[in-house]
Order: C-alpha cells, then structure tokens, then sequence
C-alpha cells in the first residue's frame, strides 16, 4: 500500500564483476521485501530469472484464464518475447498456484 515503485539496476564493464554486481542486486532486493506487498511491476522484471513462477504469481487467479486466451489467440506463442504465458500451460499445472479457496 505505500505509494512507492523501486527498480533497481547495476552496470558494469568488467566480466570479472559479474558475480559480485549480481549478488550485491541480488541482496539488496531481498532486503526490500520485508517492506513490500510482494507484488512485482511486470515492465521491470530484473533478469527475468523467475520465470513461469514471476507470472502466475503477478496474475494469481487469473493466471489460468490468461493462459486460457493464450492458447485461443496465439497457440503458436507469436508474443513470447515479453514476460510470456505459455499457451501450453494445462490447467493442473496453473490450478497448484491458484488460492483454493477461489476453486
């Protein structure tokens, strides 16, 4: 609920660097999350190391009717280079996230 978006972002030149600039991004989201509802923008999804798991979380319930209009307007995953629903997703696998008490 407090009125704040925080995205956080290291840059570096070095390969050498990659380990510890990572880790310190890393840290310093997971030292967030106390202060946080948990919820996550979907237009800075950091690497996107979460995958299918930053998606249904992001979507919760409605994860399974997404994954529903995904598999009827694009079967072939067209738009799949975004923070993707996958239409093969089955509803077994989505209906495990979902709050049971919505089922």
């Amino acid at each position: 609920s407090a009125p704040f978006l925080i995205g956080v972002e290291s840059n570096w030149h070095e390969a050498a660097e990659d380990v510890v600039q990572i880790q310190w991004v890393r840290d310093f989201v997971a030292g967030l999350h106390p202060f946080s509802n948990g919820n996550q923008y979907l237009n800075f999804p950091g690497l996107y190391e979460e995958g299918e798991a930053m998606m249904r979380k992001s979507f919760g319930e409605n994860f399974w009717r997404l994954a529903q209009l995904k598999r009827k307007y694009d079967p072939k995953n067209l738009f799949r280079l975004n923070q993707n629903i996958n239409p093969d997703t089955d509803r077994s696998h989505a209906l495990q996230y979902l709050n049971p008490s919505f089922l």
